[in-house]
């Protein structure tokens, strides 16, 4: 499976107006439970997981690329929903540009780690992150994404 094909158009949410990442985390959480991808738990409790996760050490990459994610118990699928915003998001002293939330089984599953490789790996090149950040449509972002696709 290809990077590309990890995306799903309800969960690319692009242009946003948050103003925090936690903000952002509960706007990409409530698409999530919107569309029927949601884990077999609460959207609370899971964005109470997520955030646990993120204070103990999150996935934030100097790039602007944050992954916050959870690994939950009982589940057995994979999730990965993706939100840009209209104007940097700033946390300790990083430009967030990208926030791309996964949620996964306890393991990890089959998919959460070649995910976050392929997002971190994009995230590096500075002029091709800005173009796939800066996307004003989701056929935009994907055209972006399959320019490199893994």
């Amino acid at each position: 499976m290809t990077l590309s094909e990890m995306f799903d158009s309800n969960l690319v949410l692009l242009k946003n107006k948050s103003t925090s990442k936690n903000e952002l985390i509960g706007k990409l959480l409530e698409q999530i439970y919107k569309t029927g991808r949601e884990p077999p738990f609460s959207s609370d409790e899971v964005q109470k997981k997520v955030l646990m996760r993120e204070e103990i050490g999150g996935t934030l990459f100097p790039s602007g690329l944050s992954v916050p994610h959870a690994r939950l118990m009982d589940y057995e699928g994979f999730v990965l929903a993706v939100g840009t915003t209209v104007e940097p998001i700033i946390h300790d002293g990083i430009q967030i540009r990208l926030v791309a939330l996964m949620l996964s089984s306890q393991s990890g599953g089959q998919y959460y780690l070649p995910t976050l490789a392929a997002l971190t790996k994009l995230s590096r090149d500075g002029a091709y992150f800005t173009r796939l950040c800066s996307s004003e449509s989701y056929d935009d972002f994907i055209k972006i994404i399959r320019e490199r696709d893994q």
